[in-house]
């Protein structure tokens, strides 16, 4: 294991080099043309490395069809509230502005939420929103403005009519004037003050009925209820961007599995939806069951089919199975094979693969979910604390995770493929890696399983690493520490174990080496 020193070394060299890089070069990255090169670049094969002096070309990803503008970011609508209660975020021990940071890292999307009139609480009220919205444009980045039509939550489980609008809750006419005048005055409300949104998500997780006295009333299905209040939602923006000679697109938001998604949009246009822009989704490992691969699939027929581009909306992925409060985490899965491993690194892992899979299919960006939401002493519908501090991007001091999930952002990432090959190996051997980068958070190092080739004698372990990142790492025939290979002399660095180190620049890389036994 690494001595604290080291560790402390290692975080210093983080803070001092990788932050002043990002900062330095986080204008290029929000360039979208800077964003398309990146883009066009990662559909080619780049040399790769190891750490035994072979090296061999990767084979070309699939064909591309990278979007020319794709947006990145994070739902903050949680921050005004938190910062308010006391709460500070610190990279290398120093306070930082978590929208700065967003965009340092190179986001430029940030998505805030709106309740109608929420008694309950002090925040995603309309004055908060502009709260968040200023602090956005002035940090750089665009506003995505998420209509709840409601007083409080609404998603799968739950979508309860503004108060005010009880009495007209079964007039659907009168119901939709009241949504068309509520969105259209937002917009002009918003305008006046110079905070018009690039994005407005016109409910949010719709795929039962909206905008109901109550939640008995979800199901059966309206399909025909639900196309005419959307439609008057986006007339609303339309007419404001007739009347202000603006472009604000229209998004609608599900929370499904991929088929589902596909299907629910037919069946709305049945029923006469009208035209939108973006299909914004919720995706989480926990409760989406399709892979990244057919997410990739999804934006790609999406787009095909309906001439609609596909916003991830919300996503996030658990660092830690440790809670920092006594509120419970909603959350504590992984990704498909490493539902149980989890860690800093995985986190990242995730979500670079859901932003390239949208990128390379026309997907129009992804979102992560409430980044900042780390434990506090502010009271949620739930309790007081966070149900979300280990899907946060900071730790439980609420420092930045070392890359973690922030590191998402932006393209200063590549793709590293450790290969090593087990002599001998039966049909049971099995093959493990451990490392610097897969430390859990709490400055212990995780053991991972590898994956067999077919049946070679060949196991491969998948990660993305930053630009200069040096890690450390070495393989095990168990799952134990008692597993450990002894590293060649000619193989050790650091502290006598292997060692990688990604040059700037380069988009992918394969580490080969050979088990050397026990």
């Amino acid at each position: 294991m690494m001595t604290k020193e080291n560790r402390r070394h290692n975080e210093n060299t983080f803070v001092t080099n990788v932050w002043h890089k990002l900062m330095n070069k986080a204008a290029s990255c929000m360039a979208s043309m800077a964003v398309l090169a990146l883009a066009v670049a990662s559909c080619h094969s780049g040399n790769a490395s190891d750490d035994e002096g072979d090296a061999f070309n990767v084979a070309n990803e699939d064909t591309c069809m990278y979007s020319k503008e794709f947006y990145v970011g994070a739902d903050l609508s949680y921050i005004n509230e938190l910062e308010d209660a006391g709460v500070k975020y610190t990279l290398g021990g120093d306070t930082i502005d978590l929208y700065q940071t967003i965009h340092k890292f190179g986001g430029n999307l940030v998505r805030l939420r709106l309740w109608h009139n929420p008694t309950w609480g002090n925040y995603s009220k309309l004055d908060d929103v502009k709260r968040g919205a200023r602090r956005i444009k002035e940090a750089g980045m665009d506003f995505m403005l998420d209509f709840h039509y409601s007083d409080t939550w609404t998603d799968q489980e739950k979508n309860i009519i503004p108060a005010a609008w009880t009495s007209i809750a079964n007039v659907t006419d009168a119901l939709q004037d009241s949504v068309y005048n509520y969105t259209m005055s937002t917009l002009k409300d918003l305008n006046s003050d110079g905070l018009v949104p690039l994005v407005v998500q016109l409910g949010n997780e719709l795929h039962h009925n909206m905008m109901v006295l109550n939640n008995s009333e979800l199901a059966p299905l309206n399909h025909e209820r639900n196309a005419k209040l959307l439609n008057s939602a986006l007339r609303a923006v339309r007419d404001f961007n007739n009347k202000n000679n603006a472009d604000v697109k229209t998004a609608l938001h599900v929370a499904m599995q991929d088929t589902e998604t596909l299907q629910w949009i037919e069946d709305m246009k049945k029923n006469g939806l009208k035209r939108f822009d973006i299909l914004a989704i919720s995706y989480y490992p926990q409760w989406h069951t399709y892979g990244v691969e057919k997410l990739g699939k999804l934006s790609a027929n999406l787009y095909r089919k309906h001439g609609v581009q596909l916003l991830v909306a919300e996503t996030g992925h658990v660092w830690t199975h440790s809670w920092n409060d006594n509120t419970m985490n909603v959350m504590d899965q992984g990704y498909m094979k490493n539902v149980d491993a989890v860690c800093p690194q995985l986190q990242k892992d995730f979500l670079l693969s859901v932003k390239h899979a949208l990128r390379a299919n026309r997907g129009y960006g992804v979102l992560a979910w409430e980044p900042g939401w780390v434990s506090s002493n502010v009271p949620t519908r739930w309790g007081t604390g966070s149900t979300w501090e280990n899907v946060a991007f900071f730790d439980f001091k609420n420092e930045m995770l070392k890359h973690g999930g922030m590191d998402f952002l932006n393209d200063n990432n590549g793709k590293v493929t450790f290969l090593v090959d087990v002599p001998g190996a039966g049909a049971d051997t099995k093959c493990y890696i451990t490392g610097s980068f897969l430390d859990d958070g709490f400055d212990q190092w995780q053991i991972l399983p590898m994956t067999r080739v077919d049946s070679t004698s060949t196991f491969t372990f998948t990660t993305y690493l930053s630009y200069s990142q040096s890690v450390e790492y070495y393989y095990l025939s168990d799952s134990t520490w008692k597993g450990k290979e002894n590293v060649p002399l000619r193989l050790r660095r650091y502290n006598g174990y292997r060692g990688y180190t990604l040059p700037y620049g380069k988009d992918r890389a394969v580490v080969k080496g050979v088990f050397s036994g026990m």
